[in-house]
């Protein structure tokens, strides 16, 4: 009876430290549990997926497109890349950053800006001495009156009255735009008179210009720079080499214009 007694204490002690394992490891795992459960999960972005059949991303900065906005992306064949066509379905007017400097603080210095889609006969002698004077070459009036007719717009700095710097009428600054009406838009032959620069007059051409192409729904803007004006055009939030994408010409080796 004794030998039967101890083997039921030991037993029961063992299917007690059996049952303390168990309940400990459980303890355990719910321990390991909330603390995994409070583990900071780094969000990522859904990679946009590419759709080769339409050429339009499923997704553009994580949201998943409607079919309107797909089958608007699909219309813009101009454009080049994902991120291109992100912005093509945008509305214009939100991707507009605004003029930093109204006409009147121009119309101050005595300067006009006028746009205009021609010529309108005007001085092609005054525009090629501001071409000299920045380095440009110099070009025949007939491919000059050619390329400006042939331009989308162009915009025209004149002053607006006689000063030591420039005569009533005489251009002292100049830019142009060569556009499909479209998709997409580029700037040409940027350029401020010499005794006219540092005065935010090139800046304020480009924000018209660019503020004229949102206007038209002309929402990809490029343009040609030289390298000692490149800030200004990135502050503008111009970029170079968008997404690697580099720009290349192919020039025949004879003399311009």
């Amino acid at each position: 009876r004794m030998f039967a007694r101890a083997r039921i204490d030991s037993l029961a002690s063992t299917s007690t430290s059996t049952s303390m394992t168990a309940t400990l490891t459980s303890r355990a795992a719910r321990v390991v549990d909330r603390r995994h459960s409070r583990t900071r999960r780094v969000s990522r972005t859904p990679v946009a997926l590419w759709n080769p059949f339409m050429n339009v991303p499923n997704r553009v900065e994580g949201k998943q497109l409607s079919k309107d906005e797909r089958e608007r992306a699909d219309d813009s064949d101009g454009v080049m890349g994902a991120d291109d066509c992100a912005r093509s379905i945008r509305s214009a007017s939100s991707l507009s950053r605004g003029i930093s400097r109204p006409d009147e603080y121009f119309e101050d210095m005595g300067l006009r800006f006028e746009f205009d889609e021609t010529n309108g006969g005007r001085s092609l002698d005054d525009l090629n001495k501001l071409f000299v004077a920045v380095g440009f070459t110099r070009r025949s009036d007939e491919a000059l009156v050619k390329a400006i007719d042939n331009s989308h717009v162009s915009l025209w700095v004149v002053a607006t009255r006689d000063s030591r710097f420039a005569k009533v009428g005489q251009t002292v600054a100049f830019a142009r735009v060569t556009s499909d009406g479209v998709f997409t838009a580029t700037i040409w032959d940027v350029a401020v008179s010499p005794v006219w620069q540092r005065h935010g007059i090139g800046r304020g051409m480009v924000e018209r210009l660019v503020e004229r192409m949102l206007e038209e729904d002309i929402c990809n803007v490029a343009l040609y720079a030289e390298k000692k004006v490149l800030g200004l055009y990135e502050d503008l939030g111009f970029k170079q080499d968008p997404n690697g994408q580099r720009a290349m010409a192919w020039r025949a080796d004879s003399q311009p214009y």
